[in-house]
């Protein structure tokens, strides 16, 4: 029951945001009672910090993946941008992204496991930029942290873009995104 939970809360937190859902909804469309609800989420601020959690950890599982994988970083940054599409599909926009534009009445908790996922994707972009920039695959101006920034906000805002205007606005982002980064010469 548990991850019945946490699964359409967070397509519903994605979805709608933080505000747009209520347990009595989780309930009805769980088809069980809101006490089902509560008894695993005491309250919606628990839940909502258990759903940054979990997408801090989805995003550590994803992490070690590119690690033991034998992507070169160009291939790692094409596949961040990739996942970040996924969300496409669900007319949904990234958990940071959420988190974001309701950061200032998200729970403590939440905002808590938001603000490290950020630093979580912040940290690995910046080093996936440094060795791609030493080992010839990728070219960028200025500093790999300012890349990172830059990369994350285009992917976010590139997802927003395809809510309102159609999934070709986050394609242009995409192409816009590595093209800017990936050399030619490679």
């Amino acid at each position: 029951m548990r991850r019945r939970i946490l699964r359409l809360a967070a397509d519903w937190l994605q979805q709608r945001g933080y505000h747009g859902f209520s347990f009595a909804q989780l309930a009805e469309a769980l088809e069980v009672r809101s006490s089902a609800i509560h008894y695993h989420f005491p309250t919606k601020a628990d839940l909502a910090t258990a759903l940054f959690r979990q997408y801090r950890e989805a995003f550590a599982r994803w992490r070690a993946q590119m690690a033991d994988s034998r992507f070169d970083a160009g291939e790692q940054i094409e596949r961040f941008v990739d996942l970040e599409a996924r969300n496409i599909d669900g007319e949904q926009v990234c958990p940071l992204g959420v988190a974001a534009v309701e950061y200032a009445s998200l729970p403590a908790g939440a905002c808590a496991e938001a603000e490290a996922l950020c630093d979580d994707l912040l940290d690995w972009l910046t080093a996936t930029l440094i060795d791609g920039r030493a080992a010839g695959r990728l070219d960028f101006p200025g500093e790999a942290g300012d890349q990172a920034r830059a990369l994350m906000a285009a992917a976010q805002g590139g997802l927003q873009l395809a809510r309102v205007h159609g999934r070709s606005d986050f394609a242009a982002v995409r192409r816009a995104i590595l093209a800017g980064l990936i050399s030619e010469g490679v």
